[in-house]
Parts: structure tokens; C-alpha cells; sequence
């Protein structure tokens, strides 16, 4: 999904990582599975979790400049690192030809790490943006600015860009989505929890505090700062819930330019096309009628002064941490110290790395495989995806609650389904790009208007369905419900999540796992609304539909039961397709893992489990992990995945393989009973 829209997210995983690399060289690989990293003074059924990891929990530590640590992070420290050194040696090239990739890729990158121009250049590289809010006489010059910032990855007021047609996904369309606030989440601004409250009060505090440090006078920036809460708060009162964004039917609403003017008449949004592209976009698609029609009366409402308030923030609060240290540190310690409870901040190459590799990706994403991703890896993973594809058809034709014409419908979208492993079989063209030694917030600029263009001039043309959703360094995997496939990069596909050390149980329990929740989330609560050839509509019978919502809320239920901290629970319904998905991506591995067997005996235990024990402890590890209160806290109203602990004793105790695997009892913390127990895929 294009960054500007934030419609779907694709799914983050968590765990251990069981090798760790230093300088590019791996160490010598950990078993499988370590008992040592367990306790098994635990109960499994009291916490699975806890039996598990509790061995790993006990002697690790948090890194100071980390919110959590779990295999995501670890795999991305060495990632980066990759990065880093492939990085390290392309600035070496002194002779790179002008326009070149390799120019780009080092100029960025030299940039980025020359502290002493960084330092010296202060917040004068955005100074001409200053310059031109100063100037702002009308508002119909404000809107005109707003225009100008969306090009240049600012979100000022809303956000659009370019994505399939959900009701035809053979064509892309503009879509118009609530944005604006400065704060992470909307019900930050909302919420009347003393934690909310807290967070208001000092997000002021650090408004302020950043307008003093531009050279304006503490009144006057203290003023600032209540004009930017104060539309900030207007804007996040009328925008959409975290769990209203996840009904994505309600969030299409295609308007012709005479109906969203109707709509929202004090935004002049014929001029607001007209200043970012020469295309036609026709009809739009408005994710939140309401927000925009509220933005309308804002408009309208707040003086020109304000605005220009506000678009100062905006520019500086999203430029901030490219600037010069007294920004970046302020900046850090409001949105992670504060906020999420780091403890110190990365070191700037790491900080440069990642900025590269977001501005950069695909182009470092074609030197990262060829160094660090055989093709026997691309081969192997494809091998498991059909496997797990030949399982999901397995169950979807042994449903007993679905009816005949739906799992017809169901099998033709998983046949459909396409798989992404790696790297893309073709690369994007970054010819247009323009990269100097001028300033690093510059190039990020530069960076920020490619992308937003390259995206913009795909409208009107065929849909491109090779194209890639992330690139091959990205530690992730994901399923783009529009594109009905499925993407595993490069990134992930090491231990814990792809060891091809690991005996097959241990293996089918963690990539196998992933690969099979990447596919079920083609039929969660919000990937079961396309069909096959990701188009919008209604594809279950209401009978179906009814079975499935009925099952599902034995999720809600179970999960919103799950405590966080104090008095915080797991927001079920926020974090159901995750939910869903880890249910279903259990019960499809285990199937193809069965199937593996092709009837021969099980193997024999090793240290002392069994396969199907292993199958469940090599999940188990993938979700290993610590993570700071504060970050949970944030977790929990922010994120649609819940923390790893609770997947885990989650999905697993709705298994009756784990239930006979594991001697779990009615006696046990965890059980469930089998009328607890959904049956879903």
C-alpha cells in the first residue's frame, strides 16, 4: 500500500534470532532448539510463553537505545550492518559517474554522516520553506503550500496517492486519507486516562521547546504551541479509530471533484490537483467523508496566522531528525525516551543506514541480495509456500461451516494467490532521481519528491502487478489483500524465521507458520472482503459470513482477556486479523507438516521431544522478546499486532495437536475448553 494512503499494514513479526553475525561472518549456529534458553519449571499450559523463553528472558537485557528486542531487532542490527558495510564501501568509490546509482547511493550516504556540515548547516536547509509560510498572504496560498508539502513527504492537513481501485483493481485511483497530527495516534488527543493527559501535556511542552530552539522567544513559542494542539486536536477529533480504519468498506467512498467540493467546500481541491499533477484523476476515493468535511470548516475557521503556526511545525516536527543534534536529541527524547521509554539513541550510522535504506531501497536492495541472499534460499521458500498452499486447499475443502459456492470462491483466490520471495525479478528505475553533496535534509527532500512522483505517474497506465510492496532488505513479510499476494523479503528469510539447519517440525513451526499467516490473511475480517483478483465484493453467503463472525468473536473475546499492564488489556477487536491469522497460519503448517510425512512414522524425539513438540517450540521461538512498559503501553492502542507473549499463549491453546502434545489439563492457567476453541481454517 502506497505510504501516503495507510490503509492496510502488512503483518511485523517478533521472535529470536538463533545465529548472530558480526562483521558479515556467521558464528557457529545455536541447536534448533536450546533447552537452555527455557524454563521448565514453567507449566506449559500455565504459560507457554514462559516454558518456552524463559531462560533467554532471564539474561537478556533490553539495549539501551532499543524500545524492545525480540528476532525483529536482532536481525535488523545485522541487516543494518550489512547495509552498512555495503554502504561503507560504495563512499569509497571517488570516481562514480554523475546520475549513476552508485553516485546517488554514496552521495546520500556521505551526506548523511558529514556531522560537521550537518552541524555547522543547523535548520538552514528548510529555511526557504520558512521563507515561503512567511509570505503567506491568503489562504488559498496556504492550500498551495499544503500541496507543495505532500510532494515532499510532509502530511500537512490530510494525505493521497495513488493505489488500486478497490472495486476494480485493474486501474489505480487517487485516494484522500485523514492525517495532520503530530502525535502517534489519534485518541492520544481523546482519551482522559492520566497517561493521555501526560502525553498532552508534554508534547506542548516539546512544541514549544523546539519553536525556542529556531530563535523565537518563550512566549511566543509557548503560543505556538497551544495553535498546534489546538488544530491538531480539532483534526484527530474527527479523524477515524484505529479499529474504524480496519472496516475497509467504509473507508471507500468514491466522489466525483464536483461532490468532494460539495463535501468539503473551503479547500479549493481542483487547485490542489492542479498544483501536484497534470493528470486527470477523475473520480476519488475519500477514506473518512467526515474528516475531510471538518477539515473544510477548519480551514474556513482558523485564522491565516494560525496556519502558518502550523505549517512551521509541520515541516520542522517531520524534518527534525535529519537536522542538527539539538533538533534530533530534542526530537528523540519527546518521541522515544518519552513516549516509548528508550533509554539512549541509536548511533547515526545506524540512523543513516535506515534513512538510506528507506530513500534508497531498491537500488541497495540489488547490491544487498547479490551479496548476502543465494538463490537456493528463493527456490527453498517457494517449495514450503506450495506446500502450505496445498494444505490451506486442504482445509478450505474440509470446512464443515462453509458453504459450497463460498469455498469454491476461497479456493480460486488461493490459487490466484501470487508469491513474492526475495527480490523483485525486475527493478525500478531510479534514473530520475537526483541526489547532491548539498545537505542531507535536502537529499531526504529529493528522496521523498521522487518517490511521491514515481507513484503519481502510474495513474492512467496499466497496473504494474510486479511490482513490490517492500524491498529485499526489509525485515518483514506481508499480504496485499489489492494484489492477492504474498511477499517475503530477502531480509527475513534467516533463523529464527528460515533456518535450513533446523529439523523439518522446527522449520514448519516458524517460516511455516509465517508463510501460512501471510496466506489466511486473504480470509481475515478485512482480506475475506476481495476476491481473487482483489476486487471489493461480496464473495460469502450471509450464512457463511455469520458462521465466521461468530467464530472469530471467540478471538475477541479470548485475547481482550489478556492483561498488558495494570489495568490495560489486548484490544481484541483491533488486533482480530492478526489474531485470525496466527490461528490459521498454526493450523495450515501443522497440516503440511503432517502431510510432509507422506505417511511414514513420525521421527524420533530429539532431547527429548517430540516432532510435534518441536513444531510448537520452534514457534514459540519466533515470538521471544522483552519490551519496555512504556513501548507496550504504546503497543497496545498503536499497533494491530499484540506483543509476542500473547500470540503465543494466544493461538497455541486453541490447538487440540498442542493440547495432546503438551498433557495440557482443565487445571492448567491457559485452557480453554472446546466450546472456547474456534474452528476457523
Amino acid at each position: 500500500m502506497r505510504v501516503h494512503v495507510h490503509i492496510f499494514k502488512t503483518i511485523s513479526l517478533a521472535g529470536l534470532i538463533t545465529i548472530v553475525l558480526a562483521s558479515g561472518c556467521a558464528k557457529q549456529a545455536e541447536k534448533p532448539i536450546d533447552p537452555k534458553n527455557m524454563d521448565m519449571s514453567v507449566k506449559p499450559g500455565d504459560n507457554f510463553f514462559r516454558y518456552v523463553n524463559g531462560g533467554w528472558l532471564d539474561r537478556t537485557e533490553i539495549p539501551a537505545d532499543k524500545v524492545s528486542y525480540n528476532a525483529i531487532d536482532i536481525i535488523r542490527e545485522n541487516r543494518d550492518k550489512q547495509v552498512y558495510d555495503i554502504l561503507e564501501e560504495v563512499a569509497k568509490i571517488t570516481d562514480a559517474e554523475q546520475g549513476s546509482i552508485t553516485q546517488k547511493i554514496s552521495d546520500f550516504y556521505f551526506t548523511g554522516m558529514d556531522t560537521a556540515k550537518i552541524e555547522a548547516d543547523g535548520i538552514t536547509p528548510l529555511q526557504p520553506e520558512f521563507d515561503r509560510i512567511d509570505k503567506l498572504s491568503t489562504k488559498q496560498e496556504f492550500q498551495d503550500l499544503v500541496a507543495r508539502f505532500h510532494t515532499y513527504g510532509l502530511d500537512p492537513l490530510f494525505e493521497g496517492g495513488i493505489e488500486q481501485d478497490f472495486m476494480n483493481s485493474s486501474v489505480y485511483k487517487f485516494y484522500l486519507m485523514q492525517a495532520g497530527i503530530g502525535l502517534p495516534d489519534r485518541d492520544y488527543y481523546t482519551k482522559q486516562d492520566d497517561r493521555s493527559k501526560e502525553i498532552r501535556t508534554e508534547y506542548v511542552k516539546h512544541v514549544a521547546k523546539m519553536f525556542t530552539m529556531m530563535g523565537i522567544d518563550s512566549a511566543t513559542a509557548n503560543a505556538n504551541a497551544a495553535t498546534v494542539m489546538q488544530i491538531e486536536t480539532k483534526l484527530a477529533e474527527n479523524s477515524k479509530t484505529q479499529l474504524e480504519m480496519r472496516d475497509i468498506p467504509a473507508l471507500y467512498n468514491k466522489m466525483s471533484l464536483e461532490n468532494l467540493s460539495k463535501l468539503a467546500p473551503n479547500f479549493n481541491w481542483q487547485r490542489y490537483f492542479s498544483n501536484i499533477s497534470d493528470q486527470d484523476f477523475g473520480d476519488v476515493i475519500v477514506g473518512m467523508p467526515k474528516f475531510f468535511k471538518e477539515v473544510s470548516v477548519l480551514v474556513d475557521e482558523a485564522p491565516l496566522d494560525d496556519w502558518k503556526i502550523y505549517m512551521r511545525w509541520n515541516l520542522l516536527n517531520r524534518s527534525a531528525e535529519y537536522l542538527s543534534d539539538d533538533f534530533v536529541n530534542e526530537d528523540y527524547k519527546f518521541y522515544s525516551e518519552f513516549l516509548s521509554g528508550s533509554k539512549q539513541i541509536q548511533d547515526r550510522w545506524k540512523r543513516v543506514v535506515q534513512t538510506t535504506n528507506g530513500s534508497l531501497g531498491e537500488p541497495l536492495g540489488q547490491l544487498y541480495v547479490e551479496k548476502y541472499f543465494p538463490p537456493e534460499s528463493k527456490q527453498r521458500m517457494l517449495e514450503l509456500v506450495n506446500n502450505l498452499k496445498k494444505a490451506l486447499k486442504l482445509r478450505i475443502e474440509h470446512l464443515e461451516w462453509m458453504s459450497e459456492p463460498t469455498k469454491q470462491a476461497a479456493l480460486a483466490k488461493l490459487s490466484a494467490m501470487r508469491t513474492n520471495i526475495g527480490y523483485p525479478d525486475k527493478w525500478e528505475d531510479y534514473s530520475k532521481l537526483e541526489i547532491q553533496r548539498d545537505s542531507y535534509i535536502s537529499n531526504v527532500r529529493r528522496a521523498n519528491y521522487f518517490n511521491y512522483y514515481k507513484d503519481l505517474e502510474r495513474f492512467g497506465k496499466p497496473v504494474d502487478r510486479e511490482k513490490w510492496i517492500m524491498t529485499p532488505q526489509t525485515v518483514n513479510a506481508g499480504y496485499h489483500p489489492i494484489r492477492n499476494d504474498i511477499t517475503f523479503p530477502a531480509g527475513i528469510l534467516q533463523p529464527p524465521f528460515f533456518n535450513p539447519a533446523a529439523d523439518d517440525p522446527v522449520n514448519y513451526g516458524s517460516i511455516g507458520v509465517v508463510i501460512g499467516h501471510e496466506m489466511t490473511h486473504g480470509f481475515d475480517d478485512q482480506g475475506r472482503h476481495f476476491d481473487k483478483d482483489g476486487n471489493m465484493t461480496d464473495w460469502w453467503t450471509k450464512a457463511d459470513e455469520e458462521e465466521f463472525n461468530k467464530r472469530t468473536q471467540l478471538l475477541v473475546d479470548q485475547y481482550s482477556g489478556f492483561v498488558a499492564l495494570d489495568s490495560v488489556h489486548i484490544d481484541g477487536k483491533l488486533s482480530l486479523g492478526e489474531n485470525i491469522a496466527d490461528f490459521g497460519g498454526l493450523t495450515v503448517a501443522l497440516t503440511a507438516y503432517k502431510m510432509s510425512l507422506e505417511g511414514k512414522p513420525a521421527p524420533q524425539p530429539i532431547d527429548g521431544f517430540t516432532d510435534m513438540q518441536r513444531f510448537f517450540i520452534g514457534h514459540a521461538q519466533i515470538w521471544r522478546g522483552k519490551i519496555r512498559d512504556k513501548a507496550l503501553l504504546r503497543k497496545v492502542q498503536e499497533d494491530v499486532h499484540p506483543w509476542g507473549e500473547y500470540r503465543i499463549n494466544g493461538a497455541l491453546f486453541n490447538m487440540p495437536e498442542f493440547y495432546a502434545s503438551f498433557e495440557i489439563s482443565p487445571n492448567d492457567k491457559l485452557y480453554r475448553t472446546e466450546v472456547q476453541r474456534p474452528v476457523i481454517w
